[in-house]
């Protein structure tokens, strides 16, 4: 039906003069297109072929759906193939504008507005909310054989997100009074304004509210029951088993299985059409059998006594009933399946089929006391009529089948445990979970915090690589690089923790798939969120151990050569020591970091903090890295680092008169004033945005880490800098001097120590640079 197509077509055609005259040629296609509508409409072609290529594919996946989730599946339909087509459109239809858009692009579901090529659809959506199905049945509530239905269509209603109004009736005291309650609930549906109604047509008093449902133009199919009546009316479909040729299958089943020349049908309900076209096509089974059929027996509903006797008298013989064959017309009914087991422990070699299946039913086949149970698949006849009618209620499309057979399904043992279950419980679906909010870390705010870690990656690379290029000048050599280097790499170790603490994880355990509880089974995924929480205390604790151990030594230093000086006495201590008390610091850290890591580690935890108020699921969480002893653990790495920070701090204070351009004396206590700053701003906060909100804690914390490991460089490295570029060689000597003289001034004597410094360092001031042995001395004197 393409546009150059048709035209060429219809031109060739009317050139030729075939539209004229008498006999008129016809133009006519298989499927369709908007040209193809359009030249109909202007009674240019005569019709066209549609197969419902969009019901095709719906009714395929809706199909394949419930076999996933159900594993049942519908019978193959009487006339062999069930049809979406042909369905003829002629110039008598009335083709609506909105038809062909709504089928060109699919029919689209709110919310979505878009037509298959993805462009924004001119049809309008369909708002299922607003569809309305109805549903009136026979079943009662003692009657379990329904049970399966109501919930099948419940669940159904839930799928298509359609209204359903579909109530069930208690026993009344007449089958006439029941029927005329489901006819005057079946009129109130109708006359209240349905989008379609499905309906069970167990007697003539429900034809007629039918009737009046279709004279008011509202959708009509039958379930269970009704099948010659459901086709004679003109419904939709009839869904369900077709009896008769249930009841002929039966037969013929029960041949096969066993042997007997007397046939027998049992009927709980004489006069329910259903029931009593079981049993006529079981009795034309046996007369094409050659299978002596002798009667229908009427038995009472719920009255075991009175079923075996009722049974008994239509059989009257004795003994074992050998060559005797029944068929029970139904098993739900209460006296059933009790009465066929006390009639087979009385006459034990009569052969017996059944229609439906239960729990008893199930261990009669297994016992062998029947031969097979047929399961009509109620689920398929509760569940099938809703997909239908709502796709029905937009599309206007239907299968051209009038039949959608649910069995007969020829049982001939228990099923699995699994699947008894799943459907004794009417294949319960698992509710939409809701989204649950995790409260993870905002991805813009990771970045923030992937550039901070960066800007101090540099910033210590930087130092580092300055310290390596002038490690000859006497700045570089006075400052001890060896120490230097510890801080950059101790600044660097604070800030990287910032990278394990972006690390985050969904629950520790796995969860029920349905509940959405944690079950005892540990998700693997969450080792390496594990690993990443405990790496944050060991490179924040280790890198401050590194930063401030470092500094802590050199400032041990200069106090002892402070107090050598003070008493006129040379005193040297060697690096070896200092690096020892470095090694001492980070060997008492370690083993507070061990002894947490191997008792009581930090791992990830996950804590619901919202419940859907409905379903009890989770909707809001939050993670974090937690163990039972944090706090002790915490405790006890800030106390150690504290008392070297109070302790690096008084050393600080006592050599505060020490040259700016040499020591770091200074700048440390300003650097470890700065942290305690932060410490103080920073902590409450912690505080607040723990177990709040993930994202402003990593902020804080980031922030918190950075500026403690940037400043810390900073405050370390740029005074060097500064001198480097500054000073020359000669006013190096003179910081030297008056670093010495400013502690000892009153007490400086001519040949005093330190007069014999000043003299060494005025001989070898000619030229610094090759006075290595100098450089080295003054260094070792100072412990800078």
């Amino acid at each position: 039906g393409s546009q150059r197509f048709v035209s060429a077509v219809v031109d060739s055609i009317e050139a030729n003069g075939c539209r004229s005259g008498k006999t008129p040629t016809l133009l006519g296609t298989f499927d369709s297109s908007e040209e193809i509508f359009n030249r109909i409409q202007e009674k240019r072609w005569d019709f066209a072929i549609e197969q419902f290529n969009h019901m095709q594919g719906w009714t395929s996946i809706h199909l394949a759906a419930l076999f996933v989730s159900t594993g049942l599946v519908i019978s193959p339909p009487l006339d062999g193939v069930y049809l979406s087509g042909p369905v003829l459109f002629t110039q008598d239809d009335a083709i609506t504008d909105t038809f062909r858009e709504c089928t060109d692009d699919a029919f689209p579901v709110c919310p979505n507005t878009l037509s298959p090529n993805g462009q924004t659809s001119s049809c309008q959506c369909t708002d299922r909310k607003q569809i309305r199905i109805g549903g009136v049945v026979h079943g009662i509530t003692t009657d379990s054989f329904w049970d399966a239905v109501f919930a099948a269509s419940e669940q159904a209603a839930e799928d298509m997100g359609i209204q359903l109004v579909f109530d069930r009736f208690e026993p009344q005291a007449s089958s006439e009074i029941l029927y005329k309650r489901m006819s005057a609930k079946i009129l109130s549906l109708c006359q209240e304004g349905v989008d379609g109604i499905f309906v069970s047509i167990s007697n003539e008093i429900v034809v007629q509210a039918v009737q009046m449902c279709l004279d008011l133009g509202i959708p009509v199919m039958s379930i269970n029951a009704g099948y010659e009546d459901s086709k004679k009316m003109g419904l939709i479909h009839h869904i369900g088993m077709v009896e008769r040729s249930a009841g002929y299958a039966a037969g013929n089943k029960m041949a096969s299985m066993g042997t007997f020349n007397k046939a027998f049908c049992i009927n709980h309900a004489p006069g329910l059409e259903g029931l009593d076209s079981r049993c006529k096509g079981f009795e034309e089974a046996m007369a094409d059998l050659g299978i002596q059929y002798v009667a229908e027996i009427a038995v009472p509903d719920d009255n075991v006594v009175g079923f075996i006797s009722a049974v008994e008298e239509s059989v009257q013989e004795g003994g074992d009933w050998d060559g005797i064959g029944m068929l029970l017309g139904a098993s739900n009914y209460p006296s059933a399946m009790p009465g066929t087991t006390e009639l087979k422990e009385r006459h034990e070699k009569f052969v017996i089929g059944s229609f439906d299946i239960n729990d008893l039913h199930y261990q009669a086949i297994d016992n062998g006391n029947i031969l097979f149970g047929i399961d009509q698949q109620p689920y398929l006849q509760g569940y099938l009529p809703i997909p239908i009618l709502t796709h029905a209620a937009t599309t206007k499309q239907f299968l051209l089948n009038h039949a959608i057979a649910t069995g007969p399904a020829f049982i001939l043992g228990s099923p699995g445990g699994a699947e008894k279950i799943c459907a004794a419980e009417s294949y319960p679906v698992c509710p939409e979970h809701p989204i649950e909010d995790y409260n993870s870390i905002n991805d813009g705010v990771k970045i923030v915090g992937y550039c901070l870690f960066a800007v101090q990656a540099l910033a210590a690379v930087s130092a580092v690589a300055w310290m390596i290029n002038y490690r000859k000048s006497f700045v570089v050599r006075a400052s001890q690089p060896e120490f230097l280097s510890l801080v950059a790499f101790g600044c660097l170790m604070v800030a990287s923790a910032i990278i394990p603490m972006s690390i985050e994880g969904g629950y520790a355990f796995q969860r029920d798939p349905i509940t959405l509880d944690e079950t005892e089974v540990p998700n693997d995924e969450i080792k390496g969120v594990d690993a990443a929480c405990m790496a944050v205390p060991w490179l924040v604790c280790v890198g401050f151990v590194l930063m401030y151990s470092a500094l802590f030594a050199k400032l041990v230093r200069i106090k002892e050569i402070m107090d050598g000086a003070q008493n006129f006495r040379r005193v040297q201590v060697p690096r070896s020591r200092v690096l020892g008390t470095v090694g001492v610091l980070l060997s008492l850290q370690v083993v507070i970091l061990l002894t947490w890591q191997l008792y009581d580690p930090l791992v990830w935890s996950r804590e619901v903090t919202e419940r859907d108020s409905e379903t009890n699921y989770p909707t809001q969480s939050i993670g974090q890295c937690t163990c039972e002893n944090v706090g002790a653990f915490a405790a006890a790495c800030a106390c150690f680092i504290g008392a070297c920070l109070a302790y690096a701090l008084k050393l600080a204070y006592q050599t505060r008169n020490l040259s700016v351009e040499f020591s770091e004396s200074k700048y440390i206590g300003i650097s470890i004033v700065y942290l305690l700053q932060l410490l103080v701003l920073g902590s409450p906060l912690l505080f607040i945005a723990q177990g709040q909100n993930n994202s402003t804690f990593y902020i804080v914390a980031s922030l918190v880490l950075f500026l403690s490991s940037f400043g810390t460089t900073l405050l370390i490295f740029v005074p060097k800098l500064i001198v480097h570029k500054n000073q020359d060689g000669r006013r190096m000597e003179r910081a030297v001097w008056n670093s010495v003289v400013a502690n000892r001034e009153s007490e400086s004597a001519p040949g005093s120590t330190v007069a014999d410094i000043r003299a060494r360092i005025v001989r070898g001031s000619t030229d610094i640079r090759r006075s290595t042995d100098i450089e080295t001395e003054i260094t070792d004197e100072k412990g800078l």
